[in-house]
């Protein structure tokens, strides 16, 4: 099978030929792999490990971005120096949100400045859609046209507290306050319009990531998950699956109690369901026959602290329980340096070679 037709069995709950393959990786240890695995660039790391999907999505412009950026790297998570703060950088993204950073670390920050604390929202300006930015994706359906094509599209939940303050969103939706609720319901209107668009250019899964979990629970309670966005979300699903595409929902932590929400508007993805805090064999018991589960190799716990034959064994538990079919394997998230680099290189060799479809892969 193309990598495509593998991932698209693999979400529809049939039998590949073996577990397809994903990955998230810092640039740091991602260099390390390169060097480690003798390739020239990313695409032959990924086609190397057996990567079998590949990333687009739409830019944003204007909004707070200097004029000397380049359109190129006008999307959701740029940002640039404005500044210094000892010797952390100050940066700014299109958002106007600023942060502090460890110039060294591409991972280590904090938030300095939430822009709709010294603004009003009629003085905030928006960034828009950069349709221009649709050549890009027409361009990487062409050249990726075997793979599986990922496009990701706005946050909401994670960028209205971005912008507004993290207590002061829950404090304003807890009130049903109104500023909240217009900057969520812009944001969603944002991502329903990202997400059309890219589905009309043939991307086949739309990724909406949107951290709402911790290691404990949620980071609200479930009912207001489901007053405030779980309507916008099931309304992004329907529009999407209209023009042919599925649909992935990444959030890390405890989200169970939301997942029969999930399943009920027509989730097709849960990722990464981070082991540290919930049990990928119970969830796929519970929701396997609805749901494909992506990642669930945890980077907490078992990648950058185990053995190979730690990592060997997981990954072979986890094509025993959560397979053949309704799996995505890979790191839960972002692989940083603290994961050895023969521990990532055993995970994907393992599950090529026993992930197989005997029955499907004529090398058996």
């Amino acid at each position: 099978m193309t990598p495509r037709e593998r991932c698209i069995r693999a979400i529809d709950l049939e039998e590949p030929d073996r577990i397809p393959l994903a990955l998230a990786i810092r640039p740091e240890p991602f260099e390390a792999l390169r060097k480690r695995l003798c390739v020239k660039n990313s695409e032959e790391v990924y086609q190397s490990l057996g990567i079998d999907g590949r990333h687009t999505g739409l830019g944003l412009e204007g909004g707070y971005t200097p004029p000397s950026v380049a359109k190129e790297h006008q999307y959701e998570g740029y940002h640039w120096c404005i500044g210094y703060e000892g010797p952390f950088e100050i940066r700014r993204d299109v958002w106007g949100v600023e942060t502090i950073w460890a110039p060294s670390h591409t991972y280590t920050y904090t938030f300095r400045k939430f822009p709709l604390q010294d603004i009003t929202l009629e003085e905030y300006e928006w960034p828009e859609i950069d349709y221009n930015s649709m050549e890009r994706v027409r361009e990487d359906r062409s050249r990726f046209s075997d793979y599986c094509l990922y496009g990701s599209v706005v946050h909401v939940f994670q960028r209205a507290w971005h912008l507004m303050g993290f207590s002061e969103l829950m404090v304003g939706l807890h009130r049903g306050s109104r500023l909240a609720s217009r900057v969520m319901e812009k944001l969603n209107e944002m991502r329903i319009e990202q997400a059309v668009l890219l589905a009309e250019e043939g991307v086949d899964v739309i990724s909406a990531p949107d951290d709402v979990g911790t290691q404990r629970g949620m980071m609200m309670h479930p009912q207001l998950w489901r007053k405030h966005l779980k309507p916008g979300f099931a309304e992004m699903i329907r529009r999407v699956k209209k023009k042919g595409a599925w649909v992935k929902y990444h959030t890390d932590g405890d989200i169970r109690p939301i997942i029969p929400d999930l399943v009920e508007i027509g989730l097709d993805i849960l990722d990464p369901v981070q082991p540290e805090c919930m049990n990928p064999v119970e969830i796929k018991e519970k929701f396997g026959d609805r749901l494909c589960l992506e990642k669930t190799i945890g980077t907490q716990s078992t990648l950058p602290f185990g053995m190979p034959e730690d990592v060997a064994r997981l990954v072979k538990e986890r094509i025993r329980a959560l397979g053949p079919s309704g799996i995505i394997l890979g790191p839960c998230n972002a692989v940083l340096q603290d994961v050895p680099l023969e521990n990532l290189l055993t995970l994907y060799e393992t599950a090529k070679k026993y992930g197989k479809n005997s029955s499907l892969d004529p090398s058996t």
